[in-house]
């Protein structure tokens, strides 16, 4: 079964013993499960011009407890730049909507940034910090089960980007 749900939910879901194995994102300095790669957050928008004009800068994102959310949010506060949510889903479908619309910024793993939204140059907003996915496996988990699902994720994940 494949439960697909921001990484906190995952991450809650897998405590209360519904999750054999998670693939998720992590913050770096976080020693939790197995990296399999290292991604840099990048801000987003169909147009990045009218969306720095506009104050408060407007925001598209994850409900809380999205990782994403938190380091923009954070980043932001750090520099001083006003924001206001202009949309939350928690899909990342409805989200790309949202963006390609022109309602704001989206804040997304660069290599998942979606098509039809342009990265926005360095420089105009705070640079974000990059985040980790990993394997997580469940205390007490079928380990035979555990382990091989794990080496397909891997084969399949690190495989193109080794390349």
């Amino acid at each position: 079964e494949l439960t697909v749900a921001l990484s906190g939910v995952l991450y809650e879901m897998q405590d209360s013993g519904d999750l054999d194995l998670v693939l998720a994102k992590r913050r770096l300095g976080n020693d939790l499960g197995t990296l399999i790669y290292r991604e840099p957050l990048v801000w987003l928008a169909r147009d990045p011009e009218q969306a720095l004009a506009t104050r408060p800068l407007p925001l598209i994102a994850f409900p809380p407890p999205s990782l994403t959310r938190a380091i923009a949010l954070e980043a932001l506060g750090r520099h001083g730049v006003a924001w206001r949510i202009v949309c939350t889903c928690g899909s990342l479908s409805g989200l790309t909507a949202a963006a390609r619309a022109g309602m704001g910024v989206l804040v997304q793993p660069k290599s998942m940034a979606p098509a039809g939204l342009t990265e926005i140059a360095s420089g105009w907003l705070p640079v974000l910090e990059d985040v980790e996915f990993v394997l997580v496996p469940r205390k007490g988990a079928d380990q035979l089960l555990v382990n091989a699902l794990s080496d397909d994720i891997l084969a399949k994940v690190r495989g193109p980007r080794s390349s």
